[in-house]
């Protein structure tokens, strides 16, 4: 994308993404984010009425973002293992190419207490299901069982969330492949005894 293809409003989200990660939410100033976003304050209010909705947009296009490349890449895809191997890609490379994403979604998990809205939680509920009716559906075609489909998908996707903020840099080839085959087969290997 050349840079003169970028509208204001993505200068504005790109900008107030690094800001709100990197900052307290009360310490960005719309006055910051357009010097830093080349745009005047009155066109940050042309499309966004305050913080609190620029904040809201930014989860909002992040979380949208994110379902339509899962779901696009879950289509590709035929066996359920498959499937669950490119959602764990898509969302470690969604993370991985909008560095200030995972910041931007803890500080506004501080939010939930209050009044702020927050569309990250719907996509996370969303992705959640998807991974307990592909546990489901791997069962009906006797690919693979899971007990306790709704606990083991919090359980890799909490897995996948430790990757994603601690995980080493650049990711290792098959990482995704790896820790799928790990969670299906086990973790662990049977030591030799000893002689």
């Amino acid at each position: 994308m050349s840079l003169k293809s970028v509208t204001p409003q993505e200068k504005i989200l790109a900008t107030a993404e690094i800001m709100f990660a990197s900052k307290r939410f009360h310490e960005v100033l719309m006055e910051d984010i357009a010097i830093g976003a080349g745009v005047g304050k009155g066109t940050i209010y042309r499309y966004f009425k305050n913080k609190e909705e620029l904040y809201a947009a930014l989860l909002k296009d992040a979380s949208t973002e994110l379902m339509n490349l899962i779901e696009n890449a879950v289509e590709t895809e035929v066996s359920c293992k498959n499937k669950l191997i490119v959602i764990l890609e898509t969302s470690i490379n969604l993370f991985d190419a909008r560095p200030h994403l995972f910041d931007l979604i803890l500080h506004a998990e501080t939010f939930q207490q209050t009044s702020f809205e927050f569309p990250w939680q719907e996509t996370r509920w969303n992705v959640i299901q998807l991974v307990e009716s592909l546990f489901k559906q791997a069962e009906d075609q006797k690919e693979f069982i899971i007990q306790n489909p709704k606990e083991s998908s919090l359980l890799l996707l909490g897995g996948l969330r430790a990757i994603i903020r601690f995980g080493h840099k650049p990711r290792q080839k098959g990482l995704c492949n790896d820790i799928v085959h790990h969670f299906l087969n086990g973790f662990s290997k049977s030591l030799a005894p000893a002689t």
